[in-house]
This record gives C-alpha cells, structure tokens and sequence, in this order.
C-alpha cells in the first residue's frame, strides 16, 4: 500500500520530509490499520525465529540430558557389580576361614607357636654362648 510519503529534499545524509507530510502519512497508516499489520507480520517473523531458537536449544539440551542420564545409567550399573564383586569376595573369604577353623586346630597350633618360640630363644642363648667359647666348656662339664 502507497502510503503517500515522500520526500520533501536530500542532502548529504540522506532523505528529508516534512513533519506535516510524516504526521499524515501516519494517520492514514493507523485509520487504514496498515500500521498493526505490518507490525503484526514483523512481530509474527520475529515469533517464529524466537520458536525456531527456542526448540533448537531445546532439542540440544535434550540430547545432552539424555547423555548424561546414559553416564548416570553406566556409573550405576558399574558400582552395582563392583559392590556384588566385593560382597562375592567377602563371603568366598569368610567361607575360606571358617573351612580353615574347621580343618586346623588352633589350640594344638598355638602351643606349637609357643614351642617354637622357645627353641628360637634357646637357639639364640646357644648361639651366645658359642660365640663367647662358654658352650664348649657347658658341654664339657655335662659329660
């Protein structure tokens, strides 16, 4: 639509109109609602570009969501069987003990301790006393 406005000179920036030329070219705009609809249509184009973003970001904010819930997935799955790995070993060890507490007698096992121990301690009084030449003469006075 030929809103009727043009200019009234042009100088070196550009085209002048008159205010008067202006003001009615903008009555005649709004009383022929021209004005809203080329608004409208500019304000519909820029909606659309606003959607179009709007489900882009959405799209890409969904995708990395759903990456990270596939991460989350696979932290969990792993630490379920590590922590089925752990509990499977507990029990192999607590069952490898009881069947050793059954098949050894620690009572007789401990007072071997003890007698070894002391023959360590003898072993180790003999040893001193060769070294210092008295266990020759300890034996020679037995006989």
């Amino acid at each position: 639509m030929d809103i009727g406005l043009k200019p009234h000179a042009i100088d070196k920036h550009g085209e002048i109109y008159k205010r008067q030329d202006v003001d009615e070219s903008c009555l005649k705009m709004i009383k022929t609602e021209t004005y809203f609809f080329r608004g409208a249509k500019n304000m519909t184009i820029d909606a659309e570009k606003a959607i179009e973003l709007t489900d882009d970001v959405t799209e890409r904010f969904s995708k990395s969501l759903d990456r990270l819930t596939a991460t989350h997935q696979k932290f969990s799955d792993k630490s379920k069987k590590a922590s089925g790995d752990v509990r499977d070993a507990a029990n192999k060890l607590a069952e490898g003990l009881i069947k050793i507490e059954k098949v050894a007698n620690f009572e007789r096992l401990e007072r071997y301790v003890e007698l070894l121990e002391r023959a360590a301690q003898a072993m180790s009084v003999l040893a001193e006393l060769e070294k210092n030449g008295k266990l020759e003469k300890i034996a020679n006075a037995i006989k």
